[in-house]
């Protein structure tokens, strides 16, 4: 019930969002802007040039603004943000088609929800690439590179998250979200000195997506209901992929050198469909049963091919 009420939410404030910016690429935006600045009433708004700042650049000061970059950059000098809601709570904004560099924040909208960004590179910030906070939104195209902190931060549920780029971010981790309802998918997190991926509640999915060289566990996931679904996780410091609490799922996804364990699964009712777990230096996978281990490849690993904890898991078609 939870998750149904969380996607529809998630639906109606995107979907909103999404309008406004679809709205604001098929026709001329309202007014020009040309130096840092408030943006102050609803309205579609454009970038005409480069802009540096000395802290905070853009603030989003009402509802219903829609700001598209037109390819061109935003710079500061370390401190403030790129773009932000001003800590006031927004609803239904859209950010598109350009550059943030040298912020404490690139892009933050902690209070505000309902919004879009999208093809936005938001990298080499003190802190972090991009927060969102309150429920739903959508980013797509998005890059989040040597951040010092954190690529992306989503701190409300029901985030869809396709096509990101979060590399070589510091010891917060390259995608993180912490609560839930959340999709990330066709999306890369490689050379993070945290987590490549961290979501936190249930019923969050990594779909089709690449975790790489983390400098901890390659994939957290915490709470029932989490799917990792058609990925690769390699060489992560820690575990590969550790999903904690019952009732999750990993399906046709591959993991390899990781420091630890390949896969771990704590609790129980727990699923491995269709997937490999190889040359990690803990368990192929570490799972508590009862639950259903189906189609598993797991071998070279240093601890073992399979350790069950609990009650007993069904096994069918695995190579141990």
């Amino acid at each position: 019930m939870f998750f149904q009420r969380g996607f529809g939410g998630y639906a109606l404030g995107a979907l909103a969002a999404l309008a406004m910016l679809l709205a604001a690429s098929t026709s001329r935006a309202d007014t020009a802007v040309s130096s840092c600045m408030t943006l102050s009433s609803p309205g579609n708004y454009f970038l005409t040039k480069n802009l540096t700042s000395a802290g905070t650049c853009i603030v989003i000061g009402a509802e219903g603004v829609s700001f598209d970059m037109q390819g061109h950059t935003i710079t500061g000098n370390g401190s403030g943000d790129g773009i932000s809601d001003g800590g006031s709570g927004f609803e239904s904004m859209a950010i598109a088609n350009g550059k943030i560099r040298n912020f404490d924040v690139g892009i933050d909208l902690g209070n505000s929800c309902c919004l879009v960004i999208r093809n936005v590179d938001s990298s080499k910030n003190t802190h972090t690439g991009i927060i969102v906070g309150n429920c739903c939104g959508a980013l797509d195209g998005i890059t989040t590179n040597n951040n010092g902190t954190m690529g992306i931060l989503a701190a409300g549920c029901c985030y869809s998250l396709n096509n990101i780029q979060a590399n070589n971010n510091g010891g917060g981790g390259g995608i993180v979200t912490t609560d839930c309802c959340t999709t990330i998918a066709n999306s890369t997190a490689s050379g993070n000195t945290g987590a490549g991926v961290f979501e936190d509640g249930c019923c969050s999915f990594l779909v089709s997506s690449s975790v790489k060289n983390s400098g901890a566990d390659g994939v957290d996931m915490n709470d029932c209901c989490n799917f990792v679904v058609g990925s690769t996780v390699t060489n992560s410091v820690g575990k590969g992929v550790s999903l904690i609490e019952s009732d999750n799922l990993i399906t046709g996804t591959e993991v390899s050198g990781s420091g630890g364990d390949g896969i771990f699964m704590d609790s129980t009712e727990n699923q491995i469909t269709s997937s490999k777990s190889t040359k990690n230096g803990g368990f192929g996978a570490n799972i508590g049963c009862p639950g259903a281990i189906l189609g598993l490849t797991a071998k070279n690993n240093t601890s073992g091919s399979l350790n069950t904890t609990g009650g007993t898991c069904t096994q069918l078609n695995n190579t141990l």
